[in-house]
């Protein structure tokens, strides 16, 4: 605690030791010297001047109120004053530190200025300080002059002593003086509000037990709302300025995030201490802040809201109250952790309960309205005290584990001294095998790609992700020049080094084969058969089989390509028909059958041929059963149907982001679970 109030107190004496000292010249003071007379909204100045006024009898914060009434009124203010030797032939101001709601003031008959707006929408005059110019040619220099104001009376009406008429650039310095500390003032909180925001949200986001730390968040961000009512006459978008309605941003701002401020006060101090709330109470205490929401929302103007804020207050303010004396109670507990965080609060929000006292003597009984409200700026200290609190807190658990970490690490280190002799024999042997194993997947590499240059008439894209280092899926592009003549998919049975010796042996027969199709004129279902025979007899001993595709393409005159496949045993690929804006899966004919894998010996196959068209547009998705049958954590596999969807919604997009987005939605459905299988997916794309 000493850590957290020193610096404030530190900070608080540098202000009142080096404040400086502000001289001032003649002043004419006109306290007590006003009357009044009440009026309708159209009076105007001619009728002003001839009204009779009573004197103004009170002085002090809702002075006008409680003299004249809040129910809506208009009246008009009158004062009257000659000139002092010292302020006469020269330009003057008249400072009022504050005037509630609006008004418009007039000297001698001619409208010098107005503060707010009195006509719909209306909107009050704010915090800041009035200051209104009078130039010398419109003031009686030997005689009387008369200062009448129009202002409209709502709700805590108001006009505060120190109203005075002093040379301009007095009257400019004092009128900046009492709008910073009444409005500007309170710039210097909002920044540090958000900071907590932000902070205490990064902070809860990464450990969300600590749900204390997201109340007080959420604290931090309305409380940095609630101040900006404070100064909303400087706000860009706010009531006369133009963009939001300055009556709806007056109960955003000084109603709802008050009684949300009070509302997460309350659930910081109960989430803090670490007391379990009844759900009962919970749910009563939900729906009185909802009410006092909607209450306010319901308002239908200023006046409305202003008789119902008091019963509002105290609704809310329950809460407040009830805290507060939940961390007295606690201050007394047996559980001393309880006990001591009681302590705290009761430390840090000391300087919030002052204040309000110190409001209710200046403000109530007082009756000075021109001394900041001390509860605003000392719930800003409570919030800092808070956040000091619990930056130091953060760095102390930091600093026990970082303590912990280094044990462990001394720890981690013995046995490692202890492992290492054994694990270097054992390294030695892994890298041997991981450099053969990555000489191995390059020798793959150099088998299996997708062609380096562009074709005519296709934009094509293929992604190879083996299990392990070695793949046991192949692939390959049949091309002539610039012309595509056919596409091999095969996938081999297994994982690892085994399987990716099974697919560098296929591949050599696969390639041959379809190159002596390709010059005696032999369909795909037939190289497919030839295929099948050369590898049984290949492999000998190898219990290794295949599940593969063989397609070739021949360019029609029109821009078309007919596309003839034969399918061994492989998940059948898909094709999007741009035409009909469809997805199918091409099966094989029932009056064709197609069964059989590859390199099984001693099972009868049957490849038959299925032939179709390809128009621009068109998109065709070859792929592995590592695609469609990976599950994620509900055993749920990702499946042809929705493999179909993916490519429906992505077919505009050109083959390489058709892909990635193919795998972006794998990886999203896979998640966490672990890969079983090797995935190679082709995309062939008609332009």
């Amino acid at each position: 605690m000493k850590r957290i109030y020193l610096p404030c107190i530190l900070i608080l004496l540098t202000v009142l030791f080096f404040s400086c000292h502000r001289e001032h010249t003649a002043r004419l003071y006109l306290d007590g010297n006003f009357s009044y007379t009440l009026c309708d909204e159209s009076s105007d100045i001619d009728e002003a001047e001839n009204l009779s006024y009573k004197p103004l009898n009170l002085s002090g914060y809702k002075n006008l109120a409680k003299e004249i009434g809040r129910e809506g009124e208009v009246t008009w203010l009158k004062t009257t004053f000659k000139l002092p030797d010292d302020l006469k032939n020269r330009d003057l101001g008249m400072v009022i530190p504050y005037l509630h709601y609006a008004c418009k003031l007039y000297l001698n008959g001619e409208f010098i200025d107005a503060y707010g707006f009195m006509e719909e929408p209306r909107q009050e005059a704010g915090f800041s300080s009035q200051l209104y110019n009078f130039p010398k040619k419109l003031l009686n220099q030997e005689g009387e002059n008369v200062i009448l104001i129009k202002v409209l009376l709502l709700g805590q009406a108001t006009i505060s002593n120190g109203v005075f008429i002093g040379e301009r650039t007095d009257t400019l310095s004092e009128a900046d003086f009492h709008t910073f500390w009444q409005s500007r003032f309170y710039y210097y909180f909002e920044g540090v509000l958000i900071g907590v925001f932000i902070t205490f949200l990064l902070l809860f986001n990464a450990n969300k037990r600590f749900k204390h730390y997201l109340y007080f968040s959420l604290l931090a961000f309305n409380t940095f709302i609630f101040f900006s009512n404070f100064f909303a006459g400087d706000l860009p978008d706010v009531g006369f300025h133009g963009g939001l309605n300055f009556f709806i941003y007056l109960k955003i701002t000084r109603c709802l995030a008050f009684f949300a401020m009070e509302f997460l006060f309350a659930l910081f101090i109960i989430s803090f201490l670490g007391i379990p709330q009844k759900k009962i109470v919970a749910v009563l205490r939900t729906l009185c802040s909802i009410a006092c929401a909607v209450s306010v929302i319901a308002a239908k103007d200023y006046l409305a809201l202003m008789k119902m804020t008091p019963y509002l207050l105290a609704i809310s303010g329950l809460d407040v109250v009830i805290s507060f004396f939940v961390v007295a109670i606690r201050c007394f507990s047996k559980n001393k952790v309880m006990a001591k965080r009681a302590h705290f609060l009761a430390l840090a929000f000391a300087p919030l309960l002052l204040a309000f006292i110190g409001d209710f003597i200046i403000k109530i009984m007082i009756g000075n309205i021109q001394v900041t409200y001390l509860s605003l700026p000392a719930f800003g200290v409570s919030i800092v005290i808070l956040f000091s609190y619990f930056t130091m807190q953060y760095k102390a658990i930091s600093n026990r584990l970082e303590y912990l970490n280094r044990s462990l690490e001394d720890e981690v280190e013995i046995r490692t001294r202890q492992l290492a002799a054994a694990n270097e024999q054992l390294e030695d042997e892994r890298e041997t095998i991981q450099e053969d194993m990555s000489m191995a997947a390059l020798v793959q590499k150099k088998f299996f790609h997708a062609p380096t240059h562009s074709l005519s008439k296709w934009d094509l894209s293929v992604r190879y992700e083996p299990l392990s280092i070695v793949s046991g899926d192949l692939f390959n592009f049949y091309t002539d020049g610039d012309e595509l003549k056919g596409v091999s998919i095969f996938d081999a049975s297994g994982h690892g080094v085994a399987a990716s010796l099974v697919t560098m042996l296929a591949e050599n027969i696969i390639q041959q084969a379809y190159h002596e199709s390709l010059e005696n004129g032999r369909g795909v279902a037939e190289t497919l058969t030839v295929i099948n025979d050369r590898f049984i007899n290949a492999k000998d001993g190898i219990e290794n089989y295949l599940t593969g595709i063989l397609l070739s393409t021949k360019e029609n005159p029109d821009g078309s390509c007919t596309v003839v496949m034969a399918n061994a045993g492989h998940p059948n690929p898909l094709l999007y028909v741009a035409a009909s804006g469809t997805v199918e899966e091409i099966l094989p004919d029932v009056s064709s059958p197609s069964f059989g894998a590859v390199g099984i010996k001693g099972f009868e196959v049957c490849y038959s041929e299925i032939e179709f068209t390809m128009n621009s547009g068109d998109v065709l998705l070859l792929f592995t059963d590592g695609l469609i049958e990976m599950k994620d954590e509900n055993h749920e596999e990702f499946g042809i149907n929705r493999t179909m969807n993916v490519l429906n919604e992505i077919h505009g997009m050109s083959a390489s982001e058709m892909l990635s987005a193919m795998m972006f939605a794998f990886n999203a459905h896979v998640y966490s679970v672990p890969r079983t299988d090797d995935v190679s997916v082709i995309v062939l794309k008609r332009k």
